[in-house]
């Protein structure tokens, strides 16, 4: 398996050993007034955009998402329709439909050779590259197991040091596209990781921000308000806020 699907293939791995822990708790609520039956057909939903885009069949009838339709009423659209076929179903019968759908995924040569997964695509509102769109299956991936293990009183460690790398380079990618050329410039950085200028690259720094990196792919994914999120921030702060309410504007989650 390439790199670039390693966070996949490690957060569906966390997912699958947190799986024992569920039974008799399908009910639980978890997010976004979704249960842990809820919440895993929301991952199948969430996965099957990349896998029917690299030949991988579709475990669940109806619609599809259409990428000349506006994405965020589509996915939305799709994930409601999912999760009510999968509320016809057994909770095992999600998971299982679930897991083979992500092995299939990672089975896939998309999953092996990056050169392949080197070629960019359009997927919920955003083109990548393929290499990309598998980092950010695992980021999902990553943040419901989490969302689950709160929900059930489970810690569920952060992904390896190496796969949260990964994680946080993506995730500041797409901020530094989402904030522009004019955004005031903040050095940001991750707590014993790299750091960036995000915004304008020709004006003076106008502040610096230091976040966990746990905490900020927490942030990116929805999980902390951007006033709330715990920091180290010095300068500008109305820069400072910039940054941090676009970053939890990315979440999709």
């Amino acid at each position: 398996m390439a790199r670039h699907a390693a966070p996949y293939a490690a957060a569906v791995a966390a997912l699958g050993a947190l799986l024992p822990e569920l039974a008799g708790r399908w009910s639980t609520p978890v997010v976004h007034d979704w249960d842990v039956h809820a919440t895993l057909a929301h991952l199948l939903a969430a996965d099957e955009h990349l896998a029917l885009r690299l030949g991988v069949g579709a475990r669940v009838p109806g619609a599809r998402i259409d990428e000349d339709a506006e994405w965020a009423a589509a996915w939305e659209r799709r994930t409601a329709e999912v999760i009510a076929h999968e509320y016809g179903r057994t909770p095992e019968e999600t998971v299982a439909a679930w897991s083979a759908q992500a092995a299939d995924l990672l089975a896939t040569p998309y999953a092996r050779d990056p050169e392949l997964a080197a070629g960019t695509t359009l997927l919920m509102g955003i083109r990548l590259p393929v290499t990309e769109h598998f980092l950010v299956r695992g980021f999902e991936a990553w943040i419901h197991t989490d969302d689950i293990g709160r929900a059930l009183g489970i810690a569920v460690p952060p992904p390896p040091e190496e796969h949260l790398g990964q994680l946080v380079r993506l995730a500041v990618r797409i901020l530094g596209g989402a904030l522009g050329a004019g955004a005031p410039p903040v050095l940001f950085a991750v707590r014993g990781g790299d750091e960036w200028v995000l915004g304008s690259q020709s004006d003076p720094v106008a502040a610096e921000l230091t976040l966990d990196p746990v905490d900020f792919c927490l942030l990116v994914g929805g999980r902390y308000a951007p006033d709330a999120v715990p920091r180290n921030a010095t300068g500008d702060a109305a820069a400072v806020r910039n940054v941090l309410e676009a970053a939890a504007s990315l979440s999709w989650l």
